[in-house]
């Protein structure tokens, strides 16, 4: 993709977090394909199905009638998708102000799907059944994260902690509580809190982040403190946005069947993008050699990954040299129809060939 106005340095940054947002957004769409949200109840009798379908809360009815599991099941997936298509109408648009130039709404639109959705999907993942109860019979005052009496930071950082510990690599990702001060520690200069108070405020009050004397918040602001500010963006979204996809995962393969190849596959790819574009975490810099190892295993074992073009339908051998392709860029091209395949995407349709 090229640029007219991002400078240069920030490209292949604003490429990645491109590719983990269509990443992100295919979890919904594979929602829509194979409705991952819809649910069947198998019932002894009439009467009890009649019951069902005249019973205006579900959820209730079912904890009622021995169906529990079942809604707690529904629930967590309907949620989920619902908060994370949220979160992707926030994160497209603030990623595409970014590319712009336009900081401060960049930053003033992550608030919401970085702060608050995330926070929901990490409890959804920690403690669903927790989450359930609040949600759905207890006072609208439990549910709400911006409620610092029943949200408080000792109970934010307990969430976020034992979600990342639920992931593949948030746990790495958050170490020594990185993420979590990112987003909630209004005291810590590298703390988003402030940057997101002063985007939406003019003037802000607060001794953490107070606005100088005849000053006005990102409105008197010379090309150094907006360069600044910029750089930063670019610097924290990788590991943020990868985390997300994190806490993403770990829930969608609760909800939806993803075998352990495609699981490793989609895991090590991404991380070896990650490396490429934000080298900084040794434990996953080791994670590059992944995506060729696994092809290595494969072929031991007699067989090749291939995908299926999404032009002729015709079959995508992965070689390393193929593997490198799909590491270094967005696209494979096929060789039956010589058209570009796009691996932007949660990877599930993985077949896996006799050689």
């Amino acid at each position: 993709m090229e640029y007219d106005f991002l400078p240069e340095k920030h490209w292949d940054n604003h490429d990645y977090l491109l590719y983990l947002y269509d990443v992100i957004a295919d979890m919904i769409r594979k929602s829509d394909q194979n409705k991952l949200t819809s649910f069947k109840l198998q019932f002894d009798n009439e009467e009890t199905a009649h019951s069902f379908e005249n019973e205006e809360d579900m959820f209730k009815w079912m904890d009622e009638n021995g169906f529990h599991e079942t809604s707690v099941k529904v629930f967590e997936s309907h949620v989920f998708f619902s908060l994370l298509t949220d979160f992707c109408y926030y994160l497209y648009e603030s990623l595409s102000c970014a590319k712009r130039g336009k900081v401060t709404v960049a930053y003033t639109l992550l608030r919401k799907p970085i702060r608050d959705n995330l926070l929901y999907l990490e409890w959804l993942l920690d403690d669903c059944e927790e989450f359930y109860n609040a949600f759905l019979y207890g006072p609208i005052e439990q549910c709400d994260v911006a409620n610092y009496k029943i949200f408080d930071k000792k109970r934010i950082q307990k969430i976020v902690d034992s979600a990342s510990k639920k992931t593949y690599m948030g746990e790495q990702l958050n170490n020594n509580n990185f993420l979590y001060t990112l987003r909630f520690n209004n005291k810590d200069v590298r703390g988003l809190q402030r940057i997101w108070n002063q985007s939406m405020h003019l003037i802000t009050t607060s001794p953490n982040y107070l606005t100088n004397q005849g000053n006005l918040n990102f409105i008197f602001t010379d090309d150094k403190i907006w360069s600044d500010y910029w750089n930063y963006y670019y610097l924290v979204m990788p590991q943020l946005i990868t985390y997300s996809l994190e806490i993403c995962e770990a829930i969608f393969t609760k909800i939806s069947k993803v075998n352990d190849f495609d699981l490793s596959f989609n895991r090590s790819v991404r991380y070896a993008k990650y490396n490429k574009t934000l080298p900084s975490l040794e434990s996953i810099a080791e994670l590059e050699i992944y995506p060729h190892e696994i092809l290595n295993v494969l072929k031991e074992s007699g067989g090749v990954a291939a995908l299926t073009c999404e032009q002729c339908n015709q079959s995508i051998q992965i070689d390393d040299e193929t593997m490198k392709k799909i590491v270094a860029g967005w696209f494979i091209k096929c060789n039956s129809c010589g058209e570009d395949h796009s691996i932007c995407r949660y990877i599930v349709d993985i077949d896996v060939l006799a050689i």
